[in-house]
């Protein structure tokens, strides 16, 4: 039988001896009686009984070690929050390390229950399995975001150079556009500068015209048809029989026309037989009208080539007969020209 050690000894001590009476243990005990020699016991023939030794106790139980199951009850809460949180695929990343602390603390615990220093075997083998689980998801969770974000940037990627390509695009339109526009501002600039140098040069003409058409007396105008006129200088005419009398004080002057048809085409005279004739003041003056056969009023059509002479006399009123004029409208329509020969009576 194997008894404690007291307090002072590390080894126990096997008891040899069998079953002790009460009297053993009360009396006889060397180690109890009084007056014992303690160094040395001899027996009735002298010799030693025993050896000396130290005493001996009543044995009692050995303490009990209590299991230690902190380590896979641990693994196995870490690996169901591990677990919890990996489903959560945008928790993989809080879901790792819970998970790997869960596998390594239930590989330590069931370490601990092969030793036999744990009990909970279960517990922490719950959480080897439920850790790697959530490294397992969590891994594949990390894997998917990852592709998601990088698909993501992909076509966020995709989405800019699109947008950029067509930034590019608009502002090469509006480039072209601008230019385009510019053009055509330049081109109406210079159409509208045409135009007002057409129109200019028509007024310069126009001007020219008009003032080639102010002429003196004895000199020629030809018409754009070929109508070429020639108003000679008037002459004093002294009428004979006259069919209305002439004012009194009058001035009376002859007025001869030649005309002659320069162009290849006939042209009409119609509306130029008679010209006008004004005063000094610009007013009508009095035709003189006499049977005498001087007179001679202007066909009504030319051939081309052929020339005709016209003959009037005209009574100037005292006071506004010099200067006078003398005028000739040719043409049709907006092609009708007023001729006006100008100066003084003879």
């Amino acid at each position: 039988m194997t008894v404690p050690a007291p307090p002072d000894s590390t080894q126990p001590v096997e008891d040899t001896a069998g079953p002790r009476s009460v009297e053993d243990t009360a009396g006889n005990d060397p180690w109890t009686a009084p007056g014992s020699d303690r160094g040395n016991v001899a027996s009735s023939d002298g010799a030693p009984a025993f050896a000396a030794g130290p005493p001996s106790w009543a044995p009692y139980p050995m303490p009990v070690p209590a299991p230690r199951n902190g380590l896979g009850t641990a693994a196995m809460v870490l690996g169901i929050v591990g677990s919890t949180l990996s489903l959560a695929v945008i928790l993989f990343w809080m879901s790792w390390l819970p998970a790997l602390l869960a596998v390594i603390l239930g590989a330590v615990g069931l370490g601990q229950v092969r030793k036999g220093l744990a009990t909970n075997r279960a517990a922490a083998l719950a959480g080897v399995v439920l850790g790697i689980t959530g490294l397992l998801v969590s891994t594949g969770a990390g894997v998917f975001v990852v592709t998601q974000v990088r698909a993501v940037n992909e076509e966020r990627k995709t989405e800019e150079a699109a947008a950029r390509v067509r930034a590019e695009a608009a502002i090469e339109a509006a480039a072209t556009r601008a230019a385009q526009e510019k053009e055509r501002a330049e081109a109406e600039n210079q159409r509208l500068e045409a135009e007002r140098q057409r129109i200019a040069a028509e007024r310069e003409k126009a001007a020219a015209d008009e003032k080639a058409r102010r002429l003196s007396f004895g000199q020629s105008y030809t018409y754009p048809d070929g109508l070429k006129v020639t108003m000679a200088a008037p002459e004093r005419y002294v009428p004979s029989t006259t069919v209305f009398e002439a004012p009194k004080n009058a001035k009376i002057v002859q007025v001869r026309i030649t005309v002659v048809n320069t162009g290849s085409q006939g042209v009409s005279l119609e509306g130029a037989g008679l010209p006008s004739v004004r005063d000094a003041f610009g007013g009508p003056v009095f035709t003189l009208i006499d049977g005498s056969s001087r007179m001679k009023i202007l066909p009504g059509s030319l051939a081309p080539g052929e020339e005709a002479t016209g003959v009037s006399a005209y009574a100037l009123p005292a006071g506004a007969a010099d200067p006078f004029s003398v005028g000739i409208d040719h043409g049709l329509g907006a092609q009708r020209k007023n001729v006006v020969w100008s100066g003084s009576p003879a």
